[in-house]
């Protein structure tokens, strides 16, 4: 097996497009000593034109002066193909004219030999534009698996999230208004955010928010949501809940990696809202036209083992809602480069909320959009739950 930085030859397909056959010989001489093995020849344009999708080749070694279709109209009607923009094709001629030099490059030429070849200066520059192409290639390769793979990853994350369909269960069983925004900055986020059915009078909400994003960050909300399935009977109790998942979280998490997150326990038969929040930004409250942020929390999962979180209970009557959020909001720059901050998330949604539930979420962003016009850098996510 033939390596040149790190490139095998022998996977190298090199289509010769010459009418002389002796020429056609050399060339598969040469290039089988450099150990390339898959070579074919065509003996003018229109035959290589017919061999390039079935034989797919890596670098084509091209003569100009051919009959029936010379080089210069190959060349022409390759480059108008996209598929073989970049195909390498070191032209070889007996002619050396500049005009003729300029020409063939004009028409997509990449490199230039002039006959007769020395065998030395052909192996240089073959090997030179075969492992560019096929390093390219193999990159391409990798580039495709790996939005695969993120296709993947992207749809099994988004399949911890609430659908749509059990939104609208916990809509009709709870006699309350859920709606949710929840956009990763990059393929993958550190965003995750969820609704527990408790019983019939209680209904559980929370949101988390890893350090980080991407595929690091996403493949920690897949570990918390492991742990939260094995603390789920904890869930009507918020600050206990958070206890246990800290201390879940601290010998996994790698050192630096961190989250925020806060639980909220809506109990319809008290109308009492209980809240608890481990360094998240603080949940927004309103009744009315009246809005309130509860600032209270503790330090982020997975942190410390020491931290004691703690419960907030706030009445929630007929009318309420609650806005839970990321510090992607936040922490947003505005027109003036400061950042947007909780009492600017809490204004935003004072000038969103006019009656019609469905579109408050809408208005928000858009009045987000304008107010940090900058595409985010972190993932947001906002959830409103209105009574």
């Amino acid at each position: 097996m033939e390596l040149v930085a790190g490139v095998n030859l022998a996977e190298a397909r090199v289509l010769v497009v010459e009418d002389n056959e002796l020429n056609q010989e050399f060339a598969r001489a040469v290039l089988g000593s450099m150990g390339v093995t898959m070579i074919e020849c065509a003996g003018n344009g229109v035959e290589a034109l017919e061999r390039l999708a079935s034989f797919e080749p890596d670098l084509i070694v091209l003569d100009l002066m051919m009959p029936v279709m010379d080089g210069q109209e190959f060349l022409t009607r390759l480059r108008t193909m996209p598929q073989y923009i970049d195909l390498p094709v070191l032209v070889t001629t007996a002619l050396g004219a500049q005009k003729m030099r300029n020409a063939t490059f004009a028409n997509g030429a990449t490199d230039f030999i002039e006959k007769p070849i020395h065998r030395k200066e052909l192996v240089a520059r073959v090997t030179v534009h075969l492992r560019s192409h096929l390093l390219l290639k193999s990159l391409r390769r990798y580039h495709d698996r790996l939005a695969q793979d993120l296709d993947t990853a992207r749809a099994m994350q988004e399949a911890l999230l609430p659908t749509a369909p059990q939104m609208q269960d916990a809509m009709r069983r709870y006699g309350v208004f859920v709606d949710a925004l929840f956009t990763p900055s990059s393929e993958l986020g550190g965003d995750l955010w969820g609704l527990t059915a408790i019983d019939d009078h209680r209904l559980g909400l929370f949101a988390v928010d890893f350090s980080g994003h991407g595929v690091a960050a996403a493949i920690n909300t897949f570990r918390l949501h492991q742990l939260m399935s094995g603390a789920a009977s904890e869930v009507e109790n918020p600050a206990a809940f958070l206890q246990r998942l800290n201390a879940a979280l601290i010998p996994v998490l790698p050192r630096g990696q961190f989250a925020t997150m806060v639980v909220a326990v809506l109990d319809l038969s008290s109308r009492q809202l209980t809240v608890a929040n481990a360094g998240a930004p603080a949940p927004i409250i309103g009744t009315g036209d009246d809005l309130y942020l509860l600032p209270e929390r503790a330090l982020p999962l997975g942190i410390s083992l020491d931290v004691t979180y703690a419960n907030r209970v706030v009445p929630f009557p007929a009318g309420s809602h609650l806005s839970l959020y990321s510090d992607g909001l936040t922490d947003a720059p505005d027109l003036t480069g400061d950042s947007i901050g909780e009492t600017g998330v809490q204004a935003l949604l004072a000038d969103s909320i006019d009656g019609d539930r469905a579109k408050v979420l809408g208005r928000l962003m858009q009045g987000f959009a304008q107010r940090s016009p900058a595409q985010p850098e972190d993932d947001l996510t906002f959830i409103w739950l209105a009574s």
